[in-house]
């Protein structure tokens, strides 16, 4: 046999031998009875039509309303919209780890790989990393952050009196305005995308390219260590003069940068900042329990997940109010007798907009409808397999549940869950308002809640209300409906506005 022959002998080998292990597990009794669709049990391409093309959370709603509450989606994944199991995958002391879906977002810093917060699947690591600086995203420290918003806030009011009745990107805009105020709350520095009104140095353009990347090397995550996980690779391609849009890097320069210039301001002066930066530098003096690596980490961090998601949020309000005129004049109603009733500060308090049940109620609502993270939150079932939705699962299966499906559930949130609705959270019995706050995933659930779940809260309660005391804020797009495309952050495109000052005065 020749050399061409030899090789399409292996060629044929390797397929066959492909083919066999992609029936034999397709048919892996442990999960051959799980409904689904027929191609998902033989290959991860079927996950990654859902994800390719942005559609993820919608064609997770699809799936599920087809084939049930539990979905086998690849040869080892199944979807879950049943509520019932969220504590027992999620909840404190679940031990259900994350899966390695989450490598593809651990970057490297200084030739090592940096776990973080979000990514790591070490339970013990998770812990160590947190103690120190939890307290530093308490809502009782969120005080200290407040002057920071209320100076971004007054940046993006000036320059919307100045657009006023011009058609803008409100979308672009609350993108600029959640970024400079992550930025000010860590470092007490803006960024500048208000001011110059544009994207500086490509930042959002990277962070939206890192999660494409994740959209699609996350349905394969073994890929991840011959491709930017490789860092023997990055050092070669980087010696050829090739930069991949590692948005990591960047951030990381910026936040080392502020920690010397940080250090170097209070050798010369004593300072009055409270930002996070500030405060982490006092807590680290103090306690010597944070080291200068997972101080990089944890305000590098910060501004990489801290402003996709506020932005995200902070649309999903302004969208579904001007789509729902009702519920704008009920809030706008709210705000305004608040106003008049002289409780409302020139720039509104975090204290202030707790006693906003409406604002409330809207914000929660907005995040329902719209949950900033909307990919399955993949987990492995633990040693000793798991018995959920009534089947039992062998440990190592993936399972996850998406909250872009379980918000829709109409059994936790009425028959009109699809509709967006703020009172459902005002009117709801007891018994209900606890179903629907344990079936509530925007922020995660359990010991792995986001982090920043605060700052975000805080940045939207004291936005919304600000604005729209002030503005009215009208759709002027040419399309009736925004545009959606989720790369792990579900983001909204298309979103031209107008607003318009009300010329109330105070």
């Amino acid at each position: 046999m020749d050399s061409r022959g030899i090789l399409s002998l292996g060629v044929a080998v390797v397929i066959l031998s492909f083919t066999l292990l992609s029936i034999k597990t397709g048919y892996k009794k442990e999960l051959r009875q799980i409904p689904g669709p027929f191609f998902a049990r033989f290959s991860g391409l079927y996950r990654l039509s859902l994800v390719l093309t942005g559609r993820a959370p919608l064609e997770y709603r699809r799936v599920h309303q087809e084939y049930g509450s539990i979905v086998r989606v690849g040869p080892n994944h199944v979807s879950i919209s049943d509520p019932v199991v969220i504590p027992q995958i999620y909840g404190i002391g679940a031990d259900y780890k994350k899966t390695h879906f989450y490598n593809v977002f651990i970057p490297y810093y200084k030739d090592r790989p940096m776990q973080s917060l979000f990514a790591t699947s070490d339970t013990e690591y998770h812990k160590a990393l947190k103690r120190p600086v939890a307290q530093l995203f308490s809502m009782t420290n969120m005080k200290h952050y407040e002057i920071y918003i209320n100076e971004c806030t007054k940046i993006f009011m000036d320059i919307m009196q100045e657009l006023q009745d011009q058609p803008i990107d409100l979308g672009m805009w609350l993108q600029f305005y959640a970024f400079d105020v992550i930025a000010s709350v860590t470092f007490q520095r803006r960024f500048g995308f208000m001011e110059n009104r544009t994207d500086v140095d490509n930042m959002i353009g990277r962070l939206s390219s890192a999660l494409q990347y994740g959209k699609v090397i996350g349905q394969f995550p073994g890929l991840h260590p011959w491709l930017i996980g490789n860092k023997r690779l990055l050092n070669t391609i980087e010696a050829v003069g090739i930069r991949l849009p590692d948005p990591l890097v960047q951030f990381v320069k910026i936040t080392e940068d502020e920690i010397e210039r940080y250090d170097r301001q209070a050798k010369i002066q004593g300072m009055e900042r409270t930002d996070f930066l500030a405060q982490l530098r006092t807590k680290d003096a103090q306690s010597g329990q944070i080291s200068y690596r997972d101080m990089v980490n944890h305000l590098s961090n910060n501004i990489l997940a801290g402003s996709d998601t506020t932005a995200i949020s902070l649309r999903a309000c302004f969208y579904y109010l001007m789509k729902t005129p009702r519920a704008y004049e009920a809030l706008v109603a709210e705000i305004d007798g608040a106003d008049s009733r002289g409780l409302l500060s020139s720039f509104v308090t975090y204290d202030e907009c707790l006693r906003l049940p409406y604002l409330q109620a809207v914000m929660k609502e907005a995040m329902r409808m719209h949950p900033g993270v909307a990919f399955p939150l993949e987990r492995y079932v633990p040693r000793g397999g798991a018995t959920l939705c009534g089947v039992w699962l062998p440990e190592g299966t993936t399972v996850s549940v998406n909250a872009a499906v379980i918000h829709m559930d109409k059994v936790v949130y009425g028959k009109d869950a699809d509709q967006f609705r703020p009172e459902r959270w005002i009117d709801a019995s007891p018994e209900r308002l606890k179903m629907m706050e344990r079936s509530f995933l925007a922020f995660g659930y359990g010991s792995r809640t986001c982090i920043g779940k605060n700052i975000s809260i805080l940045e939207m309660g004291k936005f919304l209300p600000q604005i729209l005391r002030d503005f009215d804020v009208i759709w002027a797009a040419p399309e009736p409906e925004w545009k959606l495309h989720a790369a792990w952050f579900w983001m909204q495109s298309g979103m031209i506005a107008k607003f318009r000052w009300r010329q109330k005065s105070h």
